[in-house]
């Protein structure tokens, strides 16, 4: 997004690059919450005691329904949709959950220079990486400069005080695929915690956030996974999740060949082709879920140099796995190893 997660069902996208490893039936006080969102699942792994389940999983079905309403693509009257539907300037006024995804966009869209593009929608559907079918021919150069004009979060006005967006041409459109996903795991976190609950785990989709402690005492426990095209799961490295949330982006699973030519879904927001360097996945961690998904998202997008510059500057964990040939190289920065399970 950018690799805007694609799929997003009748809402938002699949990563799925990161599983779970956790057990909650050897402790009676850790309840199991599943359903599906955003074109995927979800699951809250939680100490509940004295607390009403079904009051809980009750909330959390309103608040994924809420941010589906607001933010998905495929829902004719979202917040987003009705946005994307403007003609004209009017400065369109969001909601206070929309606003927070919104500003969160353009801090990391400033931060890496445009790496993290929401507005990147016309060339993912060009590429073939979205609902529409490739159109079986690679775009033009002609074509890419054209759709570059209907792209760029800088052509967004933002205004603070009024807390709306002006649009500088009318055929831009919003797509938060890349990070709403995050925000939803933050927001059920938040409603587990508001009900005094410190011990949970809570993942849409591959997202994952945790707190305190699973059965046993013991860290949640976080696979991420080795990049394969043969539909088969493996893990690369175990990590310890301790109060904190991690999110991954890779390109590996979904690509296609024209011409004897492999082209990535991770699409380069400033230049409108697929990214060609080796990085294949990028994990971030980070308190915010919003926040990790986002970074891994534009990370995943500039490529493991620039990564691993970006990570040093702004204080991130991250894991990267790049494929050298057929050498698949591993790799991470010293905030990560903190992290991984020894």
């Amino acid at each position: 997004m950018l690799f805007l997660k694609t799929v997003f069902l009748k809402s938002l996208a699949i990563v799925g690059t990161v599983t779970l490893i956790s057990s909650c039936s050897q402790e009676t006080h850790y309840k199991k919450i599943i359903g599906s969102t955003m074109g995927t699942n979800y699951s809250v792994i939680a100490k509940i005691s004295h607390q009403n389940i079904n009051q809980i999983h009750q909330e959390i079905e309103t608040e994924l329904n809420d941010i589906n309403q607001l933010m998905s693509t495929y829902i004719s009257d979202s917040e987003i949709n009705r946005f994307n539907q403007l003609q004209d300037n009017t400065c369109f006024t969001f909601s206070d959950k929309t606003w927070q995804v919104l500003l969160a966009s353009k801090q990391v869209y400033e931060e890496t220079n445009g790496a993290f593009d929401i507005t990147l929608g016309p060339l993912i559907s060009r590429w073939g990486f979205n609902v529409e079918q490739y159109a079986e021919k690679v775009p033009t150069p002609q074509e890419i400069a054209q759709l570059l004009t209907q792209v760029g979060t800088n052509k967004l006005s933002y205004d603070l005080d009024q807390q709306c967006i002006q649009k500088t041409r009318p055929d831009i459109t919003i797509n938060l695929s890349a990070i709403a996903k995050g925000y939803g795991v933050d927001r059920l976190a938040t409603i587990v915690e508001q009900h005094h609950i410190s011990d949970y785990l809570v993942e849409i989709g591959g997202e994952v956030k945790a707190s305190g402690l699973k059965n046993f005492n013991q860290n949640w426990k976080i696979a991420v996974e080795k990049p394969s095209t043969a539909g088969q799961r493996q893990q690369s490295i175990i990590v310890n999740l301790l109060d904190s949330s991690i999110a991954t982006s890779g390109d590996y699973r979904n690509y296609f060949v024209h011409q004897g030519k492999r082209f990535s879904h991770t699409i380069d927001p400033t230049n409108g082709y697929p990214v060609t360097h080796q990085l294949t996945s990028i994990s971030v961690i980070h308190p915010s879920n919003m926040m990790a998904d986002a970074y891994a998202t534009a990370l995943n997008v500039l490529g493991t140099k620039q990564a691993y510059e970006f990570a040093k500057k702004h204080q991130l964990a991250i894991y990267t796995i790049s494929q050298n040939g057929a050498k698949v190289e591993v790799d991470s920065n010293r905030r990560f190893k903190d992290y991984i399970s020894q």
